[in-house]
């Protein structure tokens, strides 16, 4: 101690607290502490309690402590190899009043920033290691793995590779939208089942043809058209039920046309096949043509507009080319799903 009292009288003292200096019994609190404190070199306020009593709380203002090596983010893999600084998330500089050799763990021989370990791939899987491709663009799975939207990936590239061919294919549906819209609604519904079934039904056939690369005889091309016809007879019907019953119906019996086409079967065995085809995976099917359905739809209307407001074109010659143009896409890719639905069954 300082030679002098214990309460109150030294204001510039470094340490916070002392709460109870450790003196002989029976002395006052008022006396000089003398010899018998241990002589501290620097002590602070007395707590106001007698000194009598043996108990000691010092809180001290500093205590320095080495800390860990890494005080930022922890390696999801630590392991026993050489630290490095400046990392990402950690700090590189050390604690103030340490050296950097009193860290704890801190190797004393040093090493380079590029000093890690090489593993392998975390996906060892091959395919998904480097995708397959073809030039460009990925490999396409094979039918019976292919989804919904490479389905729809592949009519457009084989439409777009054989154009000329499948624009004719959109002539059929283009003349019927404009007679339609041109009628009364009697003249409609009668029209529709006989002359719009048999003209889309031809277009249908002309599109398996093409994309299935066939060349049936004329008996099995009057078959598929015959079949399609019933196929497409209740359709403008079904879809006044929000288009889903037309869309089902299309995909339970809608094949009937590429298994002529392609398969030599009679006219009930071919609707037998159909259904067969479409039970080998009813949600495919069902959601391929519902795609290209929504997909020529909403393509022929942003076209007709665009031919409308920027082309000078009428409504009637905007629609008339618009569904040129697009609706020979639905027709491909129906085709192309037999080719789906048949290696599925396989």
């Amino acid at each position: 101690m300082a030679r002098r009292g214990a309460v109150d009288e030294d204001e510039d003292l470094v340490v916070t607290l002392v709460a109870h200096l450790e003196r002989r019994a029976g002395m006052d609190d008022d006396d000089a502490a003398g010899l018998d404190v241990h002589p501290f070199a620097r002590v602070a306020k007395q707590h106001r309690q007698g000194a009598a009593q043996r108990d000691e709380n010092l809180l001290l203002i500093r205590v320095e402590m080495p800390p860990p090596a890494r005080v930022g983010r922890v390696a999801p893999h630590p392991r026993t190899r050489l630290g490095h600084l400046g990392r990402l998330g950690e700090r590189s500089r050390v604690p103030r009043f340490l050296s950097p050799g009193r860290l704890p763990l801190f190797p004393v021989e040093s090493g380079v920033m590029d000093d890690v370990p090489a593993h392998g791939a975390t996906i060892p899987s091959a395919p998904m290691a480097e995708p397959r491709r073809v030039g460009n663009r990925p490999t396409a799975l094979p039918p019976a793995e292919r989804t919904i939207g490479q389905l729809v990936g592949e009519s457009i590239r084989f439409y777009g590779e054989h154009f000329w061919h499948c624009l004719a294919l959109g002539l059929a549906p283009a003349a019927l939208a404009v007679v339609g819209a041109n009628v009364s609604r009697a003249v409609a519904v009668v029209l529709s089942p006989t002359l719009f079934g048999a003209l889309l039904s031809a277009a249908y056939v002309g599109a398996s043809v093409v994309v299935l690369e066939q060349r049936p005889d004329n008996r099995r091309l009057v078959m598929a058209w015959v079949a399609g016809w019933l196929v497409f007879a209740p359709v403008p019907f079904l879809v006044l039920g929000f288009v889903i019953p037309g869309v089902a119906w299309l995909a339970a019996l809608g094949l009937v046309v590429p298994v002529i086409v392609v398969e030599d079967r009679s006219l009930g065995a071919a609707f037998r096949r159909a259904w067969r085809l479409a039970r080998a995976d009813y949600l495919h099917a069902f959601g391929s043509i519902a795609t290209l359905a929504i997909l020529v739809f909403l393509t022929q209307a942003v076209l007709a507009f665009t031919l409308r407001s920027f082309g000078g074109a009428g409504v009637s010659v905007a629609f008339f080319l618009a569904i040129v143009v697009v609706s020979p896409l639905l027709f491909v890719g129906t085709a192309l799903l037999y080719v789906d639905q048949d290696a599925r069954v396989q």
